[in-house]
């Protein structure tokens, strides 16, 4: 499996990598009920479920949307549970 800086730079190319990363983290410090939301619809810190294999693949691939934006962003997985356990704050 290629490391996250493989990956970026072969999607984005060197030069706009570190910017990719640096974007995503930036995003989700300043959007923090995005990130909740995101975390939540991912399957951050829940388990996989779902009756059907179709319907347990669907949301094994939202979590790995997840996964990688926590990696882009440099959150841990020992922050997930608390994301996604953050108050509501719609003001």
């Amino acid at each position: 499996m290629k490391s996250l800086p493989e990956i970026l730079s072969l999607l984005w190319g060197p030069q706009a990598a570190p910017r990719v990363a640096a974007d995503y983290r930036e995003a989700c410090a300043r959007h923090p009920l995005f990130l909740r939301d995101l975390a939540v619809f991912c399957n951050a810190a829940a388990p996989i479920a779902g009756t059907r294999e179709f319907d347990r693949g669907v949301e094994e691939g939202k979590r790995r949307v997840w996964l990688h934006v926590a990696r882009l962003a440099a959150i841990r997985p020992e922050d997930f549970l608390s994301i996604t356990d953050q108050e509501n704050d719609h003001d």
